[in-house]
């Protein structure tokens, strides 16, 4: 794989190598699946398809037709070899910028009550994230056999959010009941 790919040419990869897709199809693909957790930049959406492109790792499905139809993508067999060099190296580790954490840390300085906010100003990210993950059903634009060939970790990534922001939400029950003891 090129090494000087971005992040965002290689989730294009990923998304392409599920299926053959446009760049709006990308995106809004994007928007439902790891938007949460994985950028992707509409400013390098369709900068990074042309650069995909012309290094040979994509390809139109087809012809589009007239100036503003859309254009179908799909991976070339240097594409699928790229992208599955990058599944098999090892991931960056995991890093995570959360100001609420950074604030939460210095609450100290604050008045108990305002720390409380703090803490409720987290307890309500995570109610509306968990809402908004119950209402996502994994693969359910796809066709069918598209669906039967994905195997189940579209559904799996779904749960682990699910898990994440239940456990986050029983942290913050956790740190209101300290901090109220406290005051």
């Amino acid at each position: 794989m090129p090494d000087d790919l971005t992040p965002t040419a290689r989730t294009i990869l990923g998304f392409l190598a599920l299926h053959p897709r446009s760049g709006y199809e990308i995106r809004e693909a994007a928007k439902r699946s790891v938007s949460f957790f994985w950028g992707l930049s509409d400013g390098q959406l369709y900068p990074q398809l042309k650069v995909l492109a012309a290094a040979g790792l994509i390809e139109a499905a087809g012809a589009s037709e007239g100036p503003r139809a859309k254009q179908v993508w799909q991976l070339t067999e240097s594409g699928r070899a790229a992208f599955l060099q990058w599944l098999r190296e090892p991931s960056a580790p995991l890093q995570t910028r959360d100001e609420n954490l950074v604030k939460i840390l210095f609450a100290a300085q604050l008045d108990p009550a305002e720390a409380l906010r703090l803490v409720a100003e987290r307890r309500a990210s995570f109610q509306w994230f968990l809402d908004h993950l119950d209402t996502i059903v994994p693969r359910s634009t796809w066709t069918e056999a598209e669906r039967s060939s994905s195997g189940p970790t579209p559904d799996l990534i779904r749960d682990y959010g699910l898990g994440f922001a239940r456990s986050a939400l029983a942290w913050c029950d956790s740190v209101e009941a300290t901090l109220r003891s406290k005051s």
